[in-house]
């Protein structure tokens, strides 16, 4: 299972990446300079002599951290004969406005960020693109952003066509990874339901409050459900990531059962679970970049911490812990590539920007497979335990002369053994009563479907309690066994059935067999034992035995019981009996006819 796990995450990582790696546009140089809020307007900003401003290389994604000030970029685009768009792809900043210079002149301005309705946009994306006014000179945006969260400023020009294109694979990468989120949590609410158990309640709490999050931060939530009440933003991100950490923790706890394998763990992540809800009620009332600061750091420490943890209790016994790193760590690397992201140690990426959603998508189907294997275990457990008891009680009613195989390391094979054991005679090791009924019943039914004849033979053992009486008992089970041995030889269809019926009665059912056919098989065992003494091991003289068969052929109609089979092969075998013993008699028209030669 665990090879198989691997595969997938090998398998998923390959095509998360073969899909969404083109869709970053390479970034452009620009000029930058940050200025507190509101003190520098357009006017005084392009008046600036070219010493205030900074140069920032097209190698790099502007990421300033947390900033209360705002920053001004100058990015200068070139002539080119194509249309193209000016995209600055991080959805989460506050205020972004763009004011187009073409000669000189003030062409163009845009207001718009994600304290403003998502009309504000001039183009419809969860990102912030604007369309180059001109081709033909050069044109000069001086954007100006204002973010009380993490200052990531990607700037990226592209041409319209290309734009497009990888729009396409973006929007359906986000497509895919809801599709994953809600396949999950439906998948697991479906198992919560059925099980009750609240393990997977806050699995999927987790899965869908990370999914939450990570459409979130691709600003998909803002465009498909609140575009025209931007004041959710303002109270959504913190609570939500809050939610989602608090979730994954209670779930890590359950899930592995962490209080019973490492206590001193247990007790870090009470901790983390009181940090994590003081910062959901400081968010309420406090600073939001205070809180956005603080909930990142909280979530630095807490993924590597409770990845360590599941290798920790995996290390003491916690077989589910395999499970649990293996989908934990895409789901590591990717959150904690976002956290330091935003706290400014990392720039922003192609990595940063896909990992976190390839992570949590990888670990929610991961995590589901743990927990399907997780049901397997306990429904294993329960069949052990449950079969443990049937071993005991069948051990107790089992005579002196059978011995239960003591070793039971595999189920499967102890659970064939009882079954073996339960459906066969202990004396003879020939189906029992029990083994025939139920035959009888699956070969009545078929028989009916198909209008098979079925044929039944009853056979006795002649003056067997004279046997008994004469010569003991452990002779008479000698006889029994041989008997059954020699009347075994002669039924060779793998779909005939020969049972020891009670006594010294013995039952060979044969399915689709006319009455000719049943009647020659009783003759070959009538003869097998009339000439093979029986050489008992007690020291005897052998034993020269003979039987007495009735025979009876059906084809069932539904008004028919198979009862009647039985009871028209007994009525030929005392036919047999009460002519003389040592011959086979046929119930015909519910009357007993003598078989000519037997």
């Amino acid at each position: 299972m665990m090879r198989q796990l691997s595969c997938i995450l090998l398998i998923f990582l390959s095509l998360a990446c073969l899909a969404s790696a083109p869709v970053q546009a390479a970034p452009v140089a620009f000029d930058w300079l940050e200025a507190p809020a509101d003190e520098l307007a357009l006017e005084d900003v392009r008046a600036l002599p070219p010493g205030a401003w900074q140069r920032f290389g097209s190698n790099e994604v502007f990421n300033r951290g947390f900033s209360d000030g705002s920053f001004w970029l100058r990015v200068e685009i070139p002539p080119e004969p194509v249309n193209r768009v000016l995209e600055i792809g991080y959805p989460l900043l506050d205020e972004v406005s763009v004011h187009w210079v073409v000669d000189g002149e003030l062409i163009q301005t845009h207001h718009t960020g994600d304290t403003l309705p998502f009309s504000s946009r001039p183009i419809y994306h969860r990102n912030f693109v604007f369309l180059v006014p001109s081709n033909t000179d050069t044109a000069t945006a001086f954007v100006r952003v204002q973010t009380l969260g993490s200052v990531q400023i990607p700037v990226a020009v592209t041409p319209s066509a290309e734009f497009l294109a990888n729009e396409q694979l973006s929007y359906g990468w986000q497509t895919m990874f809801l599709g994953i989120i809600a396949a999950m949590a439906l998948y697991n609410l479906f198992l919560f339901v059925i099980v009750r158990h609240s393990t997977y309640f806050w699995y999927v709490l987790t899965v869908v409050f990370t999914g939450l999050v990570q459409l979130n931060f691709n600003g998909v939530l803002f465009q498909w459900l609140w575009p025209n009440a931007p004041g959710i933003n303002r109270y959504f991100t913190i609570p939500v990531i809050c939610f989602a950490l608090f979730s994954a923790i209670i779930f890590a706890i359950r899930f592995l059962n962490i209080r019973s394998y490492s206590l001193r763990s247990y007790r870090f992540l009470q901790w983390i679970l009181a940090a994590i809800s003081a910062s959901f009620v400081f968010t309420l009332f406090g600073s939001y970049q205070t809180g956005i600061v603080l909930v990142s750091a909280i979530a630095a420490v807490v993924t590597p911490a409770v990845w360590f943890i599941g290798f920790l209790v995996w290390r003491k016994g916690q077989v589910l812990g395999g499970f649990y790193v293996l989908a934990w760590t895409p789901l590591l690397i990717g959150h904690l590539i976002l956290a330091v992201s935003k706290l400014g140690i990392m720039p922003r990426s192609f990595l940063t920007e896909f990992m976190p959603q390839i992570g949590v998508a990888l670990e929610v189907v991961l995590l589901s497979f743990a927990l399907a294997y997780r049901i397997n275990l306990e429904r294993r457990k329960r069949h052990e335990a449950q079969e443990q008891a049937l071993a005991i009680q069948q051990q107790a009613n089992l005579t002196l002369e059978m011995r239960v195989q003591e070793r039971t390391d595999e189920l499967e094979r102890a659970n064939e053994q009882l079954k073996a054991i339960s459906l066969t005679d202990g004396l003879t090791h020939v189906a029992n009563r029990r083994r025939f009924d139920e035959k009888l019943q699956d070969e009545w039914k078929r028989a009916q479907r198909h209008g098979h004849p079925l044929s039944l033979l009853l056979l006795d053992i002649d003056h067997f309690k004279r046997v008994n009486d004469e010569l003991g008992h452990l002779v008479g089970d000698d006889c029994l066994t041989e008997v059954a041995a020699l009347c075994a030889a002669e039924v060779q269809r793998s779909g005939d059935l020969l049972a020891r019926y009670g006594g010294e009665e013995f039952i060979i059912l044969l399915p689709a067999t006319p009455e000719e056919g049943a009647v020659r098989v009783a003759e070959r065992v009538r003869q097998a034992v009339a000439r093979s003494p029986v050489y008992s091991s007690e020291r005897v003289a052998p034993v020269s035995l003979t039987i007495s068969v009735g025979v009876a052929c059906v084809v069932p109609d539904p008004d028919m019981e198979p009862q009647e089979l039985i009871r028209q092969a007994d009525e030929a075998l005392y036919s047999a009996k009460e002519s003389g013993r040592n011959r086979v008699m046929v119930a015909r028209d519910f009357r007993a006819a003598s078989v000519p030669g037997a």
